[in-house]
């Protein structure tokens, strides 16, 4: 159902609305729901139009708005993102924090020691890169 508050649909609109069409459709692919029946309430008379969708016309909505990908297919992106997310968090959970006031506390101490701007940085690219995946580093991180 879908709630309207301009002015009320005709059920000869309703009969060839995309929008029905498209709900109508994502109920069966998304929630594998087989919505026949598609009602549009209209808040400014409080009437109801409703459109029927045969499985014809839901071909012809799937053509109208350009196919896109198969629920099996977003399945897999799904998982494939999660995949990401997982190594994303494990590269995150080993990565070294350096915090500013640390940061402040290396330079001086380098310093203190008597050690040149350039051994300060080496040292440094040492210490913050020992958690740092290769591929990482290869990037210039």
């Amino acid at each position: 159902m879908d709630y309207k508050t301009g002015t009320p649909k005709t059920e000869e609109k309703a009969r060839k609305d995309l929008q029905l069409g498209i709900y109508a459709l994502a109920a069966r692919e998304a929630l594998e729901l087989n919505a026949t029946r598609m009602v549009y309430h209209s808040l400014q008379n409080n009437e109801r139009v409703t459109a029927a969708r045969e499985a014809k016309q839901l071909a012809a909505v799937r053509g109208a708005i350009g196919g896109g990908s198969s629920r099996e297919q977003l399945q897999q992106q799904l998982r494939q993102q999660a995949e990401r997310i997982t190594a994303l968090e494990k590269r995150l959970a080993e990565a070294t924090e350096f915090p500013q006031p640390e940061q402040q506390r290396f330079a001086a101490t380098a310093t203190a020691m008597g050690l040149s701007h350039s051994q300060a940085r080496e040292l440094l690219g040492i210490v913050v890169k020992k958690n740092v995946p290769a591929a990482r580093r290869s990037r210039g991180g």
